[in-house]
């Protein structure tokens, strides 16, 4: 791999993609969206409680958790990274009723906004209510896989970064976005190899059997595709990508 490899948005998945992410030094950023799933990342921590290298813990509670879990006690959890996330609203996977979600989310605003913490968002369905809320709040904030076919323009005002999502080779949604973000603030993800199989079944590329997808090469595929889309090297696009993820990570005091 000639060139520095992250990924900016990622849940835990199996102990083989940890694995490859360990071999590799793909630093991830990786999200706890529950209680559950966030005592699953600490067992991660070797015997000096320190976590894996390539692990920057990502906490916050997500919308399909949000009639689940209190978002009064879940707060003192947002104190433990630097990031938080990600959080949001959908109403498009999620039953959860729209004003509990919006409740959850908007406490979750205000302590980052008051913490100087980057927030990672989930925006299905609920894009237009959501640049609404964060106008209230300011802050930075990371869109996650955006790819809806409408409201972009009101996050390009905000001066938001964009995670582009793993199926930016076919999904016309993605490639627009990855097409009017600004340069500077494109990131690439994962969201995790088990969202990389939904993709690439959704785009009718479902030959890559689920043992054989790997990390390192979606992210290179991503990285080759916005190229594309930009008319920009590819060698070059990956220093763009890099030089953004550490610009990003400096705003949660952090370092690749």
């Amino acid at each position: 791999m000639s060139h520095f490899l992250y990924d900016a948005h990622a849940h835990l998945g199996t102990e083989d993609e940890r694995r490859e992410r360990a071999e590799k030094g793909i630093v991830t950023l990786l999200c706890g969206t529950c209680f559950q799933e966030i005592r699953k990342i600490e067992q991660l921590a070797g015997a000096d409680g320190r976590l894996p290298s390539w692990l920057i813990p990502t906490y916050g509670l997500h919308p399909w958790h949000a009639d689940k879990e209190q978002v009064e006690e879940f707060l003192p959890v947002l104190e433990q990274c630097s990031i938080i996330g990600e959080i949001g609203m959908d109403s498009v996977w999620c039953s959860v009723p729209l004003d509990i979600q919006e409740k959850v989310f908007v406490l979750q605003l205000e302590y980052a906004s008051k913490a100087g913490k980057p927030v990672i968002l989930h925006t299905k369905g609920q894009e237009e209510q959501i640049a609404r809320l964060i106008s209230r709040f300011p802050n930075t904030y990371l869109v996650h896989w955006y790819s809806a076919e409408y409201g972009l323009a009101d996050y390009l005002k905000l001066d938001c970064y964009y995670t582009i999502g793993p199926d930016v080779w076919w999904n016309p949604a993605v490639r627009r976005t990855a097409s009017q973000v600004p340069l500077d603030r494109l990131l690439i993800e994962t969201d995790g190899l088990g969202a990389v199989s939904w993709a690439n079944e959704a785009g009718g590329r479902y030959a890559e059997a689920s043992g054989a997808l790997s990390v390192e090469k979606t992210l290179l595929r991503s990285a080759a595709a916005i190229a594309e889309i930009r008319s920009v090297e590819t060698e070059n696009m990956l220093e763009i990508l890099h030089q953004n993820f550490k610009a990003f990570l400096a705003l949660g005091k952090l370092q690749p």
